[in-house]
This record gives C-alpha cells, structure tokens and sequence, in this order.
C-alpha cells in the first residue's frame, strides 16, 4: 500500500469528503475545501490545515501512522462546515 493509499483510506472514512485526483498525487476536499493534499515528488509529503496554517509531513518508512491519522481527520475538522461538526463529524 503506498502513502497516497494510506492516506486515501483514512480522508475517506471523513464525512462528505471527495478526492480530487491532481498530477502528481491528490486533494481531499470537504464542502469544496482542501483539508489535505498528498503530493508525490521526490518524496511524498502530505500537507494538512492547522489552526497556526500549513503543516506538512514528509511520508516516509518511519512516519507515525496513528499520529499522521489524528492530523488529518483535526485538519478536516478545521475545514468541514458547522453543519457537519454539529451533527457529530467524525
């Protein structure tokens, strides 16, 4: 399984979120917002919204996968709109 795989299998459990293939990886959007992106030049860097802006964190073999998981499902909850949240988001 390849990041962008990893990546893909956790963004899409988020509620009424879309992938949006782009050329060299993809977007995850909710309500037509980008709350990740996964970019695959020569290495693979996923990059998040945080409350301070932009966090980006290199996809390697040792990354923490737990860690990388609650980082994009707190970057969805940043982005998704309040009717989401207040039906209970993720």
């Amino acid at each position: 399984m390849t990041a962008l795989d990893q990546v893909r299998a956790v963004a899409l459990l988020l509620p009424e979120t879309v992938e949006q293939p782009t050329a060299d990886g993809a977007d995850f959007l909710v309500a037509g917002e980008v709350f990740a992106r996964v970019a695959a030049d020569a290495a693979t860097v996923l990059r998040l919204r945080e409350p301070a802006g932009e966090l980006a964190i290199t996809l390697d073999a040792d990354v923490d996968w737990p860690l990388v998981e609650d980082r994009i499902a707190r970057s969805w909850e940043l982005t998704a709109p309040r009717r989401l949240l207040e039906a209970g988001g993720r």
